[in-house]
């Protein structure tokens, strides 16, 4: 039997009749505020769980899944999440750094405000997610980021070789350091934003009395 437990109250969370939780499936779960670091949870299956500030600090989440999940406030820190699946989860404010998201899924994924600072994410597909976060020395070597937002992102210094930004949201990005040219599409898309001149419009009247 195995207990998780809140990280703050100790308060049991959930019991699993089992010796491992590798490969449990803990779909819909309530999990909020658990601890679940230093942990091996791969293939784990938390689809549609209320995630939110669980820590998973330095875990082996490899092959885990997280389709549809809130995990807000979370810390991943230093995970292996290699191959994960987080299609349509919403990590908005939480911590990634030097976590190893290598060929992840992360589709539609919103990391609104998180920090992935040195995170891994090689051959990655990040394509239509919300990436308007902090990615400084973050590797994206071949990723797929085809339509994603990274309006005001910080990628000072992240590796974008061969990285895909067709369709990218691009406007006042941070790529201080980057080699864009060794990426696809991303110079095209580097825009830096230029507000619109505020112009007041006259009335017919005055327009047609000068």
């Amino acid at each position: 039997m195995i207990q998780i437990k809140h990280r703050n109250t100790g308060e049991v969370l959930y019991e699993i009749d089992a010796d491992a939780l590798a490969g449990a499936k803990l779909v819909g779960k309530n999990l909020a505020g658990a601890d679940l670091s230093s942990l091996v949870l791969r293939n784990c299956v938390f689809d549609s769980d209320n995630l939110d500030e669980v820590s998973f600090e330095n875990s082996d989440l490899e092959g885990a899944s997280f389709m549809g999940a809130s995990v807000k406030h979370a810390c991943f820190d230093g995970a292996n999440m290699t191959g994960v699946t987080m299609t349509d989860a919403i990590l908005n404010e939480s911590s990634l750094k030097e976590v190893n998201l290598t060929k992840a899924n992360l589709r539609y994924a919103k990391f609104h405000n998180c920090n992935l600072t040195g995170a891994r994410l090689v051959e990655a597909d990040i394509s239509m997610c919300d990436l308007r976060c902090d990615m400084p020395n973050a590797n994206l070597t071949r990723a797929d980021l085809r339509g994603a937002n990274l309006a005001g992102a910080d990628l000072t210094g992240a590796k974008v070789d061969e990285a895909d930004f067709t369709d990218a949201t691009m406007t006042d990005a941070h790529l201080d350091g980057c080699y864009v040219e060794r990426a696809i599409n991303a110079c095209a898309k580097h825009k830096p934003f230029k507000p619109k001149p505020h112009v007041v419009k006259k009335p017919w009247w005055m327009v047609w009395a000068t």
